[in-house]
């Protein structure tokens, strides 16, 4: 199966990439969009879509910076992840950071502890 683009990565806009082979969503690059919403609510639309008929996901998040607005988006995506978690989904989120960056750290480390979001950190190295 081919990979499903649901944003393509542009200068501003993070990458975002279902790949049905492996059942993983990848979130890639920088996400510095002057309106968040416009990438991060047609994310939402295809979480609910996918399970309506999955029962698992698994979500890669690899990005290099993101702004505020973004970031508030990003983390209301992880609170609806992690409520199909909590309801029985096998729900799989990782958090890559690479190893110098203390602020993609940072912030993982927040998502995970402020909401118990069940977010693994994993340093690219």
């Amino acid at each position: 199966m081919e990979e499903q683009v649901i944003q393509p990565s542009m200068k501003n806009c993070p990458g975002i990439v279902y790949f049905p082979g492996r059942n993983c969503l990848e979130i890639t690059g920088r996400s510095i969009a002057e309106n968040p919403e416009n990438i991060f609510t047609p994310l939402n639309d295809w979480i609910t879509s996918h399970f309506l008929n999955k029962h698992s996901l698994i979500v890669h998040i690899k990005l290099d910076y993101i702004n505020s607005g973004s970031s508030k988006c990003l983390f209301d995506i992880l609170k609806k992840l992690t409520g199909y978690h909590r309801s029985g989904k096998d729900v799989i989120m990782k958090w890559f950071f690479e190893e110098d960056d203390e602020s993609m750290f940072d912030l993982g480390e927040h998502y995970r502890d402020s909401a118990g979001i069940p977010l693994r950190l994993e340093m690219i190295k």
